[in-house]
């Protein structure tokens, strides 16, 4: 059986541990939550202090069931960057050589090649794989997995298991995380978009519900929009995606964009809205609160 490492059991991390535990898999888990940490032995996973003594434990599980695979899922590359070459806890200083980390934060392709270059002089190799789909579609096994990298196919049956669809976007690490920040932009730009469109229709007197009834078999669907604008109408504030990682994602996304001579002016207002979002004390919110933002816009337009 292969042992996975998560480092990170936030949402989503939480989501993959459960649905490896439910498969019958062994399983460790380190956060700096302790309530996370509560849940992951709830799971039956072994639980470490920091990355260094869960990379240890998976080193000897290495060693003792032949396979073993390290999967990173914190928010950004600063956090990627504590917890795999902090000095006293990082995890890469007790990997042995010939060991892989699965990469599967939203980050700039330049900190996944950086990431790269720092594990390669270690003789650990890495796979770039983005996730999306959130935390329910994590623990059943449906989430997606976007997947670059050079020994990416040497895990495939793993990653099978923990996602559906997984797509194999090719051997340049960086790729897949190319490919997540644009899909990522687009995420964000049909959020704002529902949320002004549902503005609209409050505004002028119809059902929003019924609206988005129209909407959901019409030209106008869109999964993202669906999901968070219903649960914003039914007033649930339950946290399943923070507003913080949109803003993140987006602005990512944009200097890409950049980047590359290109300034997408829909992707610009998306990132610009997430970003006042964020200075307007909505970073640790659901981002369904999209709507409630906009309540609050002047008329003519957020900027």
């Amino acid at each position: 059986m292969t042992t996975l490492g998560f480092i990170g059991v936030g949402n989503m991390g939480m989501g993959m541990l459960s649905r490896w535990r439910s498969l019958g898999h062994p399983a460790l888990a380190c956060d700096i939550d302790t309530k996370r940490m509560d849940q992951a032995k709830a799971l039956g996973a072994q639980v470490l202090a920091n990355p260094s003594e869960l990379a240890k434990a998976l080193s000897a599980a290495t060693k003792a069931d032949g396979q073993a695979l390290l999967v990173v899922c914190v928010v950004d590359a600063a956090q990627c960057q504590d917890v795999l070459f902090d000095a006293k806890t990082g995890a890469a200083q007790a990997m042995s050589a010939g060991q892989t980390v699965l990469l599967t934060p939203t980050l700039s392709p330049n900190d996944v090649q950086s990431i790269a270059q720092q594990l390669g002089a270690r003789g650990i190799e890495l796979v770039d794989a983005p996730m999306s789909g959130g935390p329910a579609r994590a623990a059943l096994g449906t989430m997606s997995l976007m997947v670059a990298g050079p020994n990416r196919r040497q895990w495939w049956s793993v990653l099978e298991a923990l996602a559906k669809p997984v797509f194999d976007i090719g051997d340049t690490l960086g790729d897949a995380a190319k490919t997540k920040l644009v899909n990522n932009l687009l995420a964000g730009m049909n959020l704002v978009a529902s949320a002004q469109a549902t503005h609209l229709a409050q505004s002028i007197g119809l059902d929003a519900n019924r609206t988005w009834d129209v909407i959901e078999q019409s030209s106008g669907a869109n999964w993202i929009g669906l999901d968070r604008m219903r649960r914003a109408l039914a007033q649930d504030t339950s946290v399943k995606a923070h507003m913080r990682l949109l803003a993140k994602d987006t602005r990512l996304a944009m200097d890409m964009a950049q980047a590359a001579g290109l300034q997408p002016s829909m992707g610009k207002l998306a990132a610009a809205l997430f970003a006042q979002a964020i200075d307007q004390a909505w970073a640790d919110a659901d981002d369904s609160a999209m709507l409630a933002m906009h309540k609050d816009l002047p008329a003519q337009g957020p900027l």
